[in-house]
């Protein structure tokens, strides 16, 4: 019986101890609020990466694209849980680019260790541009 009491305990404080931290907004989500904001977290990221002036937001502010100042680099952004992932996008790592409906692009990588993304633009046009433009690399 005492076991159970200390479970039962347990359980409660640790389901209150997540339940104020979800109260202060200990869990809310990163978002990337601005083309300038990615190009600034990209470039103290990636030490090689200078951003430059072509740069696409997604809709849903999960994921951004920015070229990079010489034109041959690009630079990817996503927002995973409570931080942002950066990752250079080189010439030839981009095994296909997808465009699906709604202006969403299907990146697939050829590194097993991040090889397929998803940035929704909600734009077709910008879409297809940003993915002819990840393949031709």
């Amino acid at each position: 019986m005492t076991t159970l009491l200390i479970l039962i305990g347990a359980f409660a404080a640790v389901s209150a101890l997540v339940a104020f931290n979800v109260w202060i907004g200990g869990w809310s989500p990163s978002r990337i609020e601005s083309i300038e904001d990615a190009g600034e977290t990209l470039r103290q990221d990636l030490l090689i990466f200078e951003p430059g002036e072509k740069g696409v937001l997604a809709s849903d502010g999960l994921a951004a694209l920015v070229e990079s100042r010489d034109g041959k680099f690009v630079g990817y952004l996503s927002a995973r849980g409570d931080t942002l992932v950066s990752r250079l996008i080189e010439p030839g790592s981009v095994a296909r680019a997808n465009v699906r409906d709604g202006g969403v692009i299907m990146l697939h990588f050829k590194d097993f260790t991040f090889p397929t993304t998803r940035i929704t633009l909600g734009d077709d046009d910008a879409a297809r541009e940003w993915a002819e433009r990840l393949s031709a690399e």
